[in-house]
């Protein structure tokens, strides 16, 4: 999976390092990378780059329990959660490393791109259960069996 993260990732750098005017269509016109299940076809200009999936159509519904899950999943991770409309937002020192929408997600990291594929849109076999309580003990587990 990473590599086709790299993949993607090598081809915005190399795209956009040639002009500003670049950066803007790549975020209209970004082609299809894919490896297995494991597709990016979004991009977020942004400082990281972020990359991601588009779906034609919803793939989750903001219920409750999904609102959790991905409040959860980013603390988990560590992340400050802020969610705007229909958008969340994992931030690191300030800067956002996670887009999460209906229809899209855009990430920095090629691992938490494998993890919220799995974990939030359910692309694999979860392995946080959706709406169950997340003990402390259970959390680093969690965060260090997969470092």
């Amino acid at each position: 999976m990473s590599e086709v993260f790299r993949k993607a990732l090598d081809y915005v750098r190399d795209k956009s390092s040639s002009s500003e005017l670049k950066k803007a269509l790549l975020e209209i016109d970004f082609p299809e990378f894919r490896d297995g299940e494991h597709v990016i076809n979004f991009y977020i200009n942004s400082n990281p780059p972020l990359l991601g999936r588009r779906f034609d159509k919803p793939m989750i519904e903001l219920s409750p329990e999904m609102v959790r899950h991905i409040i959860r999943v980013g603390h988990l991770h560590g992340y400050l959660v802020n969610r705007v409309g229909e958008e969340f937002y994992y931030l690191r020192d300030g800067e956002v490393v996670a887009v999460i929408g209906k229809r899209s997600y855009a990430v920095s990291e090629p691992r938490l791109f494998e993890e919220i594929s799995r974990e939030i849109y359910g692309l694999g076999k979860r392995i946080i259960e959706i709406d169950k309580p997340v003990g402390w003990l259970k959390s680093l587990r969690l965060l260090f069996s997969r470092s």
